[in-house]
């Protein structure tokens, strides 16, 4: 007796009975304690199947995202990076994520976004790719705007404004800031629209969508926590008096450098003491500053891999690491055994990073956490490098098709 074919698993939505409960205790939680405030009516309209880009400039957006759209209960696209973790693994489960691998082939997600779309989903996509680790949000990621026109349904765009200034990146935990998050929600193209539209336009629409400032946004909005500075020297590195690397240090308010400079961060990001405005300018020039023609980053690194359960090990194993404009090399050992690769640098298309803790990189689809040693803050050098690098092949492009 022939076998029917077997049928495929669908992706499902999150109970509604558990998402009206939920609901309205984190909204009550998130209004009261981060004063949000929502421009979201058109939430009552949206059917699926339809696509919301949304800028990732917190650890939150999800949660907030989330508020937004209710009732309509959304499929989101989540790195495995989360999956690995064993606190928020099971929650994700049960809100039937979509999860990709970040910056490398992962035709399965593409699969399970299609079977979403089959099944009226409203998928959520941080077209960023991962989540910032300062207050601008990031180039869209290659490919999505030709995903968006494949797909050919309604696209609409999610912001937080504040997002980022309440939870930044780099905080400590418990370093929340409370001021002010105002969260919108709007039509960016119909359906037809999409359809109508090249690949080019849908992307330059897209990018200038997602483009986002917070401290710009919300300037002159007062943040309040004990202290404002502490583990903002997780994403700067660089002083700017002295030029060195790696000797700034922050908290009670202050950023200093063992050259004598003395900053101070205000409740409203506004910095002090130092030639910058604000730390988004700070960021930026540093990273400007690196020279990825001539210079190259090595380091002692440890290593983390999935163990047996398929959760994290932070501590599987150690080697180093070494980028170039032309190479990226990891060596080392990891549950005893060897680990030895190197990839074009033109083929990393970016490095998602926990602050002051490690970066990541995938070989053979296999995620891996590189943590610099001795100093983790040196993870977003790394980071920094590889954007810088990225950002200088774009104008090259860029100005040979112009000449």
């Amino acid at each position: 007796m022939k076998r029917g074919k077997k049928s495929k698993k669908k992706i499902g939505k999150v109970n509604s009975l558990l998402y009206s409960i939920l609901y309205p205790i984190f909204r009550l939680k998130y209004t009261r304690k981060y004063h949000i405030t929502y421009d979201n009516e058109i939430a009552k309209s949206i059917k699926g199947p339809a696509i919301v880009i949304a800028t990732h400039t917190s650890d939150q957006d999800h949660i907030l995202s989330a508020l937004t759209l209710y009732p309509v209960r959304p499929t989101y696209i989540v790195s495995e990076h989360f999956m690995r973790n064993r606190s928020t693994a099971r929650l994700l489960r049960l809100m039937h994520v979509i999860t990709k691998k970040m910056f490398t082939p992962d035709v399965s997600t593409i699969m399970n976004i299609y079977r979403a779309k089959n099944e009226n989903a409203v998928i959520v996509i941080f077209p960023e790719g991962r989540l910032s680790c300062y207050g601008h949000t990031l180039p869209v990621t290659e490919g999505t705007a030709e995903l968006i026109k494949k797909l050919g349904v309604d696209l609409y765009l999610w912001k937080a404004e504040g997002a980022y200034l309440t939870f930044p990146k780099w905080r400590e935990k418990g370093g929340d800031r409370v001021g002010k998050i105002h969260s919108t929600l709007k039509l960016l193209l119909s359906s037809d629209e999409v359809k109508e539209k090249g690949v080019e336009e849908i992307k330059s629409l897209t990018e200038l969508a997602i483009l986002h400032d917070d401290e710009l946004a919300m300037e002159g909005v007062e943040y309040k926590c004990s202290d404002m500075s502490l583990g903002v020297d997780k994403i700067l590195f660089k002083c700017p008096e002295c030029h060195s690397d790696g000797k700034i240090t922050a908290g009670n308010g202050h950023i200093r450098c063992e050259c004598g400079l003395d900053a101070t961060l205000d409740s409203k990001y506004r910095l002090h003491g130092v030639r910058f405005g604000r730390v988004n300018e700070w960021f930026e020039w540093q990273q400007a500053e690196i020279d990825t023609e001539g210079g190259s980053l090595h380091s002692r690194v440890r290593l983390g891999c999935c163990g047996d359960d398929g959760y994290m090990d932070s501590h599987a194993g150690e080697g180093e690491a070494y980028i170039d404009k032309d190479i990226f090399r990891l060596t080392g050992e990891m549950h005893g055994e060897r680990v030895d690769f190197s990839v074009s640098s033109d083929r990393l298309g970016a490095f998602p990073i926990t602050p002051g803790d490690h970066f990541d990189v995938y070989h053979d689809g296999r995620l891996i956490y590189v943590y610099p040693e001795p100093d983790q803050r040196e993870a977003v050098r790394w980071v920094c490098f590889l954007d810088k690098l990225n950002s200088d092949r774009k104008k090259e492009t860029v100005s040979a098709v112009s000449d």
